[in-house]
């Protein structure tokens, strides 16, 4: 069953200020090769990033969400079915109405294994003029509890 955990310093190996979201894998996500398809990570970074953003929702000013500004994505090596992919956002940056986090894709029970290195950036916008919004007092506050060993820095 998939899981998602924001962490404070714990005994499972999560760093403080890191996210941790657990993505099942179906046999359907392989390509021709019997490896997960490039774009299942990107779905996989997503639904993690939602997981983090989602119970914030009530915090975000009326007509603003975020959207997200920058996905890069470097493929170590082949991941294949059975297992469930694990996504660790750990956080770079807080900015004015950005947020950036390196995110290390492995395999569920395979810690030590780095399958992909991805790096996003999300930026609070008003959605009616697609322009950039600073956080809101309540919902930075937040961010910074739920990545607390990160420093925030102003700009973005």
């Amino acid at each position: 069953m998939p899981d998602s955990v924001l962490s404070a310093p714990s005994q499972d190996g999560l760093a403080q200020g890191e996210h941790r979201h657990v993505f099942a894998l179906r046999w359907a996500d392989m390509d021709m090769l019997q490896h997960v398809n490039n774009t299942v990570y990107f779905r996989a970074i997503e639904e993690a990033r939602m997981q983090i953003f989602g119970p914030m929702r009530p915090l975000f000013a009326p007509g603003t969400g975020v959207v997200l500004a920058r996905a890069e994505c470097d493929f170590l090596k082949p991941m294949s079915w059975p297992g469930n992919i694990e996504i660790v956002h750990r956080l770079v940056r807080i900015g004015r109405s950005s947020l950036d986090c390196n995110i290390h894709i492995c395999k569920e029970g395979e810690p030590d294994t780095l399958y992909a290195r991805s790096r996003a950036v999300v930026v609070l916008s008003d959605l009616a003029s697609g322009k950039s919004s600073p956080w809101p007092a309540a919902l930075l506050e937040q961010l910074q509890k739920q990545f607390a060993s990160a420093t925030s820095q102003a700009g973005g």
